[in-house]
Parts: structure tokens; sequence; C-alpha cells
């Protein structure tokens, strides 16, 4: 049978000239999957035919990014929401639509902006703490000077994968399917889970893995030879510079996570710790002036919301000055 839409009727809508019938006759024949592959190589044609004019290709970039994210996220709300919706507001088309736009960036900008056009990174400041819902119905916390990057269109095949930098804590959704679960945190580690709740710890000083509940595998490389762990709730992975792994067993897993309630727990910790991880989520470079200091520990729960207020009951706990000294803050003795 003859397709009642024809290459250059498509062109026509395309190129906004469609009378609202042919619009109408247009919209229906894409809604049949039997024509998407006509639709996206007529598509591509019609792009190499009449280029879009783009002085400013980041900036056209982040223009259409911004309206993909908005109507994905309208369009997810629509189909999860058991609420009616108000007529013209919701097009059960809009995603395919979107990504069809995002076949005719990439033709137009060529294949260097794959990456941001299928990818979303969510990236936290120095002091600021963030929610990510995933389109599975996972749920992720991340931690400050962290980012967190999935794809852009949902998870699609066997595996949903994301990669992290920094510290999160994960809230992973079951599958119907089984679908895997995989947090990469670098080409030579990532950990794997089916259903259970964990957080990811990965910054230049190490890596750790906590887990909450369920169960997870953790794949990593130790000099050149790939190994795997297998972890049960209420165990710590650790991970040195060089590569060691050690497992801890029975630990306190929500202490670990405190950062989410704004409060640190430290059980004997140094200073010298303390100042590394102030950095890391504050931005705020701290220097001890002798090798004494920074071996000092302590132990407490302490709630904050910035670094200087932490310096501070710090520097009182354990008698010692706090001032600013050029680009940074030193720790003394009195």
């Amino acid at each position: 049978m003859e397709s009642p839409v024809s290459k250059y009727a498509l062109f026509e809508y395309l190129a906004g000239r469609a009378n609202p019938l042919e619009r109408k006759l247009t919209e229906e024949w894409l809604k049949n999957p039997v024509n998407h592959e006509s639709f996206y190589a007529w598509l591509m044609e019609w792009e190499a035919r009449s280029p879009q004019f783009m002085p400013d290709q980041d900036r056209a970039i982040s223009h259409l990014l911004e309206r993909v994210d908005q109507d994905l996220h309208i369009s997810r709300e629509a189909e999860e929401s058991d609420e009616p919706v108000e007529k013209g507001s919701y097009n059960p088309f809009r995603k395919f639509w979107l990504i069809a736009a995002s076949v005719i960036l990439v033709a137009s900008c060529g294949w260097w902006f794959r990456d941001t056009i299928q990818y979303k990174t969510y990236e936290t400041a120095y002091g600021q703490t963030s929610e990510v819902f995933l389109s599975d119905g996972s749920h992720v916390n991340l931690n400050s000077n962290s980012s967190l990057r999935i794809p852009r269109f949902g998870f699609s095949g066997k595996v949903r994968e994301v990669l992290l930098k920094g510290e999160a804590d994960f809230s992973v959704k079951h599958t119907i399917d089984n679908q895997r679960f995989v947090v990469k945190t670098s080409n030579t580690f990532q950990v794997e889970v089916l259903g259970t709740e964990f957080s990811v710890f990965s910054r230049a000083r190490g890596t750790k893995v906590a887990l909450k509940s369920g169960r997870v595998r953790i794949d990593y490389e130790q000099g050149h030879e790939n190994k795997e762990m297998f972890m049960e709730p209420g165990d710590l992975a650790t991970v040195d510079r060089a590569g060691a792994m050690q497992l801890e067993k029975k630990q306190n897993t929500e202490n670990i996570t405190a950062w989410k309630e704004q409060r640190y727990v430290f059980n004997a910790t140094s200073l010298r710790e303390i100042c590394v991880m102030i950095e890391e989520n504050f931005g705020e470079k701290v220097t001890l002036a002798s090798e004494a200091i920074a071996e000092r520990t302590i132990t407490g729960n302490f709630k904050t919301k910035n670094a200087e207020d932490l310096l501070k009951t710090i520097s009182e706990v354990l008698d010692l000055k706090v001032r600013e000294s050029g680009d940074s803050t030193l720790i003394s003795a009195h």
C-alpha cells in the first residue's frame, strides 16, 4: 500500500509550510512505528538539503538541551501521574520529536557533541548537595563538589549505567526484567547492583563503597589484574591511591552519609584527614602549622553548613588557633 505521506510532504512539514490538514496527516503517519525508518532517512536528507544556520553552536546546543530536558520532565510527569491531563498540554509523541531534534543537531554539528546530547550531567558546587531522580525510579543524593552523568533519554538495554565523580548515596529501584545498575567511577572501577541502597565516594585520595542493604559486586583493577568483590549490608570497601582494596565488616554506614543532613561524623579522625575533607567539600584550603597538629585526632558529630563553622568548632575542641594566611586558612597552636 502506498504511504499517505510522501518524502516531499514531510519536507514541507519540517520546514513549517504544511497546512493544518497536512500536519495532522503527517503526525498520524508518524505514530506508526513502521514509518520510523523512512522518517529518519528522510529527516537526514532534509537536513542535508536545508542545513540550519547556527553561528554559535555551543549556544544552539545549550538552548536545545534546555528544551529537551524541560519537555522530557513534562512527559515523564504525565506518564507517571494518575491525574487527568489538560488537553493540549501533553503530547505522547513529545519524546520522539525531541530525539528527532537531537538527530538534526548531531547531523548539523558532527559527532563531536554526541555525548553532550545523549547524556546529562548533574553537578554540585562546594558546600552544595542535590537530589537527582532517575527515569527508572531510582533516587540519588549528590554530595558537594560532585557530578553524576546519566543518559538524557532514559536507560535502555540490559544495563543502567551512570558515571560518578565525587560522592553520592544511591537508592536503586529494582526492575521487572532485572536490569543491572552500574555506577562507574573510572575505567578500572565500578559497582554493580540489583535493587539496593549504597553510597560511593570517589576522589583523589581514594574510593569507598558502603552498603546499607541488598548486595553489590565491585569490579576493580589491581596492578594489571581484573578482580571482583561481593559486599553484604554493613560492609565498607576502601581503595587507596595505590589501588589496594580493604573490606571492613559491620560498619555504621549511616554515619558515612551523614553529609545528607549536613552532619560530619569523626571517629578518631586526624586533623590532616579533616582538612582534606574540608577542601573536597567546601573548596577551602587549610594549612597545618606542624606535623604534631596534623596527627591530632577528634571524635564527635558536628552539624555545619560551611567550613568556617566546622573549623571554629574543631579549633575550640582541640584548643587551636585558626586564622587567614594568604589564600588559605592556617591552623596553629596558641
